[in-house]
């Protein structure tokens, strides 16, 4: 019964007090996140979620890989980046549809939202995107994302995304919204979990990979109201690919044709149903043949099939077209125009909009191996050969430079024993020599012949016509060539670069290759910390997400030394780095491998360039992490290490586990490999004694060095003046009230003193 004397409140006022309090406590948001193999990354995106301040928040990890993570592990994983997660774990691997499937079965927010375990959230961009949601009532709430650019933390706006969503608005279902036919993803959007339930809408299980653009159709042609933030919330992350890259196998093939079998089925069936125009089938028959011709690695296996199971998908391809054509017209539609590749230098070259109409005739037809000599004849072309190398007297000793492998020494030792080796007819030209480049964050370092590689691409024939001049005027027996950057392990374009390369010295009747061999556990760190410590944007990244690009590549050594060996004709020969280090013979184990005169005697007193030590490289990781330009950063770490010249200890990075699985990797692709070239290690010893190592992760940050990355970022110009010195202005005079002065004549003075 209501009180008539006491106080009263307002209806508006306890309404008010009664929704925050349910809101308090409910689920706003569920986020989830399946789990395979992402150790390196899911504690950066679970980080993300938890700096979005949401209340309330239900986040769950999907653990689809049992077999190797258990789930302690897993759990233990999560919570050393949040607090709360909830990990479920499949019985066995049952890919990314199941492991989204399960956490929405187990999900209580009032949106759904999706994450992959290696992407991240930016600063307010989920719950910008949970307060849109929100505020309109939509079934979906898509953002736009970020894409990350391959080993750097530097973005760009997807594509798509660029040209179809980033306008602020509310739509009413597809037919008001038709840019969402295109949503790349199902992670960029927000869901209404009761939309989702009402709909009996999940991801399909007979998709384990190439499932998203299915679940996007099914929920933008049942979705009443889609919104758009028109702002980036997340950052898709995308991996530097390893050297070795595996073959398309035919149950990828399957699975890609299944999806745009699935995919055009839906819109075909709305289309049938009058739920959508006609116009919306034309644009999924669109993106199937865009999808054929641009993304999948189809073509040519269809044109001359490995297999029955691939030879099997003609025909499919062949009923996924149907009979449908195209004309020129369509190519008008505004969502054509925006997600078109035709006219555009892509992989494939530049494919025209006939060659287009062309290729889905053929398709259509079942002409698969024309198909393929189209799109053959449309690839992109190697660069115009460069110039050529006249002959050149006696061998060529090509080192190799690993990092770290001595490099730096030898190269010094090679110019400081320059003469001799003159008089046992051993060439170092100078030309292409790089000197100690004084704007290097770090002193010490000495590349050797970068200036070859340099010139080579940059296309400087000039430097090029120089060496050739030098070696001839020499006439050596033996000419060397020693470039840290050489091997170029993580290079992308390294398959085509190196060819060209030695197409500039096929000109010396013999070329042998040497290179120092080094544990692969080592190699990889002390790559990874001199990437860190560049001052490059890749030196951004943790080690653990260095290895997780690179890791693979930079043990697999058949790959890294095979163009370079197909290039010259000739096997490169090996020499333990470790061993020659420990037994104090670099000199001597290179001399022998590089067959160059014993008697010389070995150097004493060069310059060295150690790796810096762990807490160094962290505080460098970070200055490259928050500091934009490059000189900058280079201008803050040249200055740190002016004040940390030598490292503290050697103790590694990573944890005996990782560097164990390095070891095992080039156990498995690479020990006969290398053991026929010269480079045996005992695997075995190396497993035991890490094994047996009394590792500990890095202790906090020293005070003491923390205040030298704070000094030596304070008295960075660079930093400081946002990169502009700019001269203080000359002071300028007083400034003075202007006054009018009136000076009379002496006539005019005399009439005036008449009158006063």
């Amino acid at each position: 019964m209501t009180s008539t004397t006491g106080p009263t409140t307002r209806p508006s006022a306890l309404s008010s007090h009664i929704r925050k309090t349910l809101l308090a406590e409910a689920t706003p948001l569920t986020v989830i996140l399946p789990f395979y193999d992402e150790t390196a990354y899911l504690g950066t995106a679970l980080r993300s979620i938890r700096a979005q301040g949401i209340d309330g928040l239900q986040v769950i990890v999907v653990n689809d890989n049992p077999e190797r993570f258990a789930q302690a592990e897993v759990e233990a994983l999560a919570a050393e980046a949040m607090q709360g997660v909830e990990v479920i774990g499949h019985a066995t691997n049952r890919g990314l549809s199941a492991a989204r499937n399960t956490g929405m079965a187990a999900a209580r927010g009032d949106y759904i939202a999706f994450l992959d375990s290696d992407d991240y959230y930016v600063t307010d961009g989920l719950s910008a995107q949970l307060a849109a949601a929100r505020r309109s009532g939509a079934d979906i709430t898509h953002a736009p994302c970020y894409l990350s650019h391959p080993g750097s933390p530097q973005l760009t706006v997807l594509h798509r995304d660029a040209a179809l969503h980033m306008a602020e608005r509310v739509t009413d279902g597809l037919r008001d919204a038709e840019e969402a036919q295109f949503i790349v993803s199902s992670w960029s959007s927000l869901y209404a979990r009761r939309f989702l339930e009402d709909h009996t809408l999940t991801f399909d299980e007979e998709q384990p990979r190439f499932e998203d653009r299915l679940f996007v159709l099914q929920t933008t042609t049942r979705a009443r109201k889609i919104a758009y933030t028109g702002t980036p919330a997340r950052v898709w992350r995308r991996r530097a690919g390893s050297i070795s890259v595996a073959p398309t196998t035919p149950e990828t093939l399957r699975l890609q044709v299944q999806l745009l079998e699935k995919c055009m089925a839906l819109i075909r069936a709305e289309v049938a149903a009058e739920r959508l125009p006609p116009r919306f089938e034309k644009r999924e028959l669109f993106n199937c043949v865009s999808r054929l011709i641009w993304d999948m690695e189809i073509l040519p296996l269809l044109a001359d099939p490995p297999d029955a199971e691939t030879a099997a998908l003609g025909p499919r391809v062949q009923v996924l077209l149907g009979e449908d054509s195209f004309a020129n017209a369509f190519f008008d539609d505004p969502m054509v125009q925006k997600t078109s590749r035709i006219g555009m230098a892509t992989r494939r070259g530049r494919i025209t909009r006939l060659d287009f109409f062309e290729l889905h005739r053929m398709l259509r037809e079942g002409r698969f191996a024309e198909a393929a000599d189209l799109l053959e004849a449309r690839a992109p072309r190697p660069a115009a050969p460069v110039a050529a190398c006249p002959a050149l007297p006696g061998r060529l000793v090509l080192h190799l430079g690993l990092h770290k492998t001595g490099t730096t020494f030898l190269q010094h030792a090679l110019l400081s024993r320059r003469t001799a080796l003159e008089k046992a007819r051993v060439f170092l030209p100078e030309t292409g020599l790089a000197e100690p480049d004084a704007a290097r964050p770090r002193p010490g370092g000495f590349p050797g012949h970068q200036g070859l590689l340099a010139a080579h691409r940059q296309g400087d024939d000039a430097l090029w016509r120089a060496f050739y001049r030098e070696v001839i005027a020499a006439r050596p027996e033996t000419t060397v060539i020693s470039c840290e950057n050489m091997l170029m392990p993580t290079d992308p374009s390294r398959a085509k670069a190196i060819p060209a390369l030695m197409a500039r010295l096929a000109g010396f009747g013999r070329v042998e290759l040497v290179a120092f061999g080094r544990r692969a556990d080592a190699y990889a760190e002390a790559l990874y910390k001199e990437w860190v410590t560049d001052g490059g944007r890749g030196g951004a990244r943790t080690a653990q997400e260095f290895l997780v690009d690179h890791g693979a590549g930079l043990t697999d050594w058949p790959a890294l030394f095979a163009p370079w060996e197909a290039a010259a004709g000739s096997r490169v020969k090996l020499a333990d780095f470790d061993a020659l280090k420990a037994e104090g013979r670099l000199w001597e184990g290179f001399c022998a491998l590089a067959g160059l005169p014993g008697t010389i005697p070995a150097p004493s007193g060069l310059p060295r360039y150690p790796s810096p030590d762990r807490e160094s490289t962290e505080l460098i990781r970070l200055v490259n992490l928050l500091t934009p330009g490059r000189n900058t950063r280079r201008e803050i770490i040249r200055g740190y290490f002016a004040l940390n010249p030598a490292p503290r200890d050697r103790a590694s990075l990573l944890p005996p586990n990782a560097r164990a699985a390095l070891l095992e990797d080039f156990r498995h692709t690479s020990a006969s490999w290398a053991a026929e070239r010269g480079y045996e290690p005992d695997l075995a010893r190396l497993q035991s004694d890490l094994a047996a190592e009394p590792w500990s992760a890095l202790p906090p940050i020293d005070p003491a060095r923390l205040a030298d990355l704070v000094q030596a970022g304070s008295a960075s110009p660079a930093l400081m003046t946002d990169g502009k010195a700019t001269a203080p202005s000359p002071p300028r005079p007083a400034r003075h009230e202007p006054r009018l002065v009136i000076r009379l004549r002496p006539w005019a003075r005399r009439l005036l003193s008449r009158w006063l």
